[in-house]
């Protein structure tokens, strides 16, 4: 086997992933995708861990520690011994952010949103940082985190526009690929309530992956944008979302509260935001927040309107937010730091998507 070229041979992986599960003795649905998703997220044998690892291994750890708590406290099975001498996990791995001609999809996204629905705790309780455990591992970290890389640019660089958070070299954030694995979170195996309970009848993973991914026509794929949305509260119609200054309010309240939170507890222990830095950082943070929310829920009205077309952002984008108020204590406290960091809090996972 190798990285999987197509959403084809990535469902074919996920199946030949099952089979060898099933007869290692993981019999549900629910256990095999834990054991997926551990392959991309929340273990020290995951590609995250492995990405985050060379930043920092006790930074790399906590992430591990938020991640089973956002999942609702999942512990994935190691699936190396059912896997055996085959390169299936590193293909696995390889295949996370897959193409296929015009449509691209992150798969670990997918995978850790599907699984967090299965919890109710994890689907439906707000954490402090701001939303529920599916918003956090899903769109919110992701835009979130994007939010809060935004506005430390900003306070280098005020004029750094929006559209770096959905379109940068490093694939994070808001880019397409992104956005279209936080979206099938929430639509897979949905059973006609987004981002509800995860329905997968008498399949498996990759069965329901299969029904979202295949054909590029399918009503699953052409419906996922507006399916998205009235799960984040949207109101749709052929026209797109029609209550978007309702929705951008909303994401721009959750994006700046994971934006304080991921900045705070991702660079202000490390000494990395201290000082002006911090106080800047934090006062172009309501701003940047409300740009990209402004652009999210742009980008998902648009993709209704065009539907099948990918979830990719386009211009034009806000300009530039003025700075605002600081209203976090964490990073007005770092503000009077000279970088030697604040202590980490026990109960303050670390940000997750970069």
């Amino acid at each position: 086997m190798s990285k999987a070229r197509s959403f084809a041979a990535y469902v074919g992986l996920i199946d030949t992933a099952e089979k060898l599960l099933t007869k290692a003795g993981q019999a549900t649905v629910e256990q095999r995708l834990i054991t997926l998703r551990g392959i991309y997220y929340g273990t020290t044998w995951s590609l995250d861990y492995e990405v985050e690892s060379k930043r920092s291994v006790p930074g790399a750890l906590i992430r591990n520690a938020g991640f089973l708590t956002y999942t609702g406290g999942n512990s994935p099975h190691d699936p190396r011994p059912a896997f055996g001498k085959t390169t299936l996990l590193q293909d696995l791995k390889d295949s996370q952010s897959m193409m296929d001609g015009a449509r691209s999809v992150d798969m670990g996204h997918l995978l850790i949103g599907l699984e967090t629905r299965t919890n109710t705790v994890a689907r439906t309780t707000t954490f402090p940082e701001g939303g529920t455990g599916l918003e956090v591992v899903t769109w919110m970290g992701d835009l979130g985190g994007g939010a809060a890389n935004l506005a430390r640019r900003r306070a280098k660089t005020p004029t750094l526009g929006v559209d770096y958070v959905f379109h940068n070299s490093s694939s994070d954030y808001g880019v397409s690929d992104n956005l279209e694995g936080d979206v099938a979170a929430y639509v897979v195996a949905a059973g006609g309530t987004p981002g509800g309970v995860p329905s997968f009848g008498r399949g498996g993973v990759g069965d329901a992956v299969r029904a979202h991914l295949l054909p590029a026509a399918s009503a699953a794929w052409k419906d996922r944008a507006a399916s998205f949305a009235r799960a984040i509260g949207g109101t749709t119609s052929t026209k797109g979302i029609t209550n978007s200054s309702t929705v951008v309010d909303a994401v721009a309240k959750k994006l700046t509260d994971f934006g304080y939170w991921y900045a705070a507890t991702r660079w202000v222990p490390t000494g990395e935001l201290a000082g002006v830095d911090a106080k800047r950082t934090c006062e172009q943070m309501e701003g940047a927040a409300r740009e990209i929310a402004t652009v999210f829920v742009a980008t998902l009205s648009k993709a209704i309107v065009a539907a099948p077309a990918k979830i990719d952002a386009t211009a034009p984008y806000p300009k530039p937010s003025m700075t605002g108020p600081c209203n976090s204590r964490l990073l007005k406290l770092a503000a009077l730091s000279r970088g030697v960091g604040l202590p980490r809090m026990p109960s303050m996972p670390q940000g997750w998507f970069d």
